[in-house]
């Protein structure tokens, strides 16, 4: 996994990220010319949001590093703006530490991490802009093309269990095979790959 270094000025969630970071985190106390002291491709920032990081520094930082950014006050329209900024995540500041190692695994391994209704207004946005060909159909068995009509039209796992009347694991299980045929490693990917299919 990727080094974390913490920009955060709250000191209860100072704890948290600490705690989900492990040992190898660096606490920063700016955020400046930190591709001059840091290694770009190996860490990760985590950057609380705020008077002392604005939006300006977020840029800036993001052309370089991944950035994991928390919010005090976290918006699906805040997030959706963030994220076309190039950001990776987008969580709440107080977030419990399971979700943040949850997002930073996520990150690490090449993915974004956005809450699920950030996720669901993304897919909600690509799948209305852009027509669908049915060339992606023929790489993905039945059951996986009900899956993936039902993502496009921006369902949860939990929707699609129940309109299909099957477990939400086999939901997971039909979302797990399509990665690997499409060669991505979450759903707005998946998404993406099928519209541009």
């Amino acid at each position: 996994m990727k080094r974390p270094l913490i920009f955060v000025q709250d000191p209860n969630a100072l704890k948290n990220w600490l705690t989900a970071c492990g040992t190898d985190s660096k606490v920063l106390y700016d955020l400046d010319r930190l591709d001059e002291r840091f290694t770009a491709n190996e860490c990760i920032v985590l950057i609380q949001l705020s008077d002392l990081a604005n939006i300006d520094q977020v840029k800036r930082i993001q052309q370089k590093f991944d950035v994991l950014l928390f919010s005090n006050t976290p918006s699906t329209t805040e997030g959706l703006a963030l994220f076309q900024l190039g950001i990776k995540g987008y969580l709440n500041t107080f977030a419990t530490v399971e979700r943040i190692e949850q997002a930073l695994a996520a990150i690490s391994a090449g993915s974004i991490w956005l809450g699920s209704d950030i996720l669901q207004k993304m897919i909600q946005s690509v799948t209305s802009t852009q027509a669908l060909n049915d060339h992606w159909k023929e790489i993905v068995t039945d059951r996986e093309q009900q899956v993936a009509l039902l993502v496009l039209e921006s369902n949860s796992n939990k929707e699609i269990a129940k309109e299909l009347n099957i477990t939400e694991r086999t939901v997971k299980a039909h979302m797990h095979n399509m990665f690997e045929k499409f060669e991505v490693s979450d759903r707005l990917s998946l998404v993406l790959k099928i519209k541009n299919y």
